[in-house]
């Protein structure tokens, strides 16, 4: 592992589709972008920033309302994490009341799927930048 990547932001995926997850896990890998954790469900997210302190948080909106009200927990400062951690998200589409629900709770970034990878690692490398970025 380089030093980067030790010291690389821990981030939590959470998406239900595996191939998604996985792709975007083995690129932030290979890229040392971050130090990605994955979850299938926000059930199994929360469980794990009930118990871990991420810097961000990369989540699908598949699950509907319960992402959003995870997202309101987050906000509140139900979890071990900051409450102001980056947020993107990704999601099929997007009209202006979930627009303006976004906005209120802080979303960094919508990824409207389907998206290229590339929006992936752009979105991350955005919100998370290298520290040798920071510098220049």
């Amino acid at each position: 592992m380089s030093a980067h990547a030790a010291h690389a932001p821990q981030v939590l995926l959470i998406e239900p589709d595996g191939l998604l997850r996985g792709t975007v896990a083995s690129v932030c890998r290979e890229l040392q972008l971050v130090r990605l954790q994955q979850a299938i469900s926000i059930a199994q997210g929360e469980k794990w920033m009930k118990s871990n302190e991420d810097h961000g948080l990369l989540l699908s909106l598949a699950e509907g309302a319960l992402a959003l009200e995870f997202l309101e927990r987050l906000r509140s400062g139900k979890f071990r994490c900051e409450r102001h951690i980056p947020v993107a998200v990704m999601a099929p589409s997007c009209d202006a009341v979930l627009a303006a629900r976004l906005k209120d709770l802080d979303v960094r970034r919508l990824l409207l799927q389907p998206f290229r990878l590339r929006d992936v690692v752009h979105t991350l490398e955005q919100l998370w930048p290298a520290p040798e970025a920071l510098a220049a």
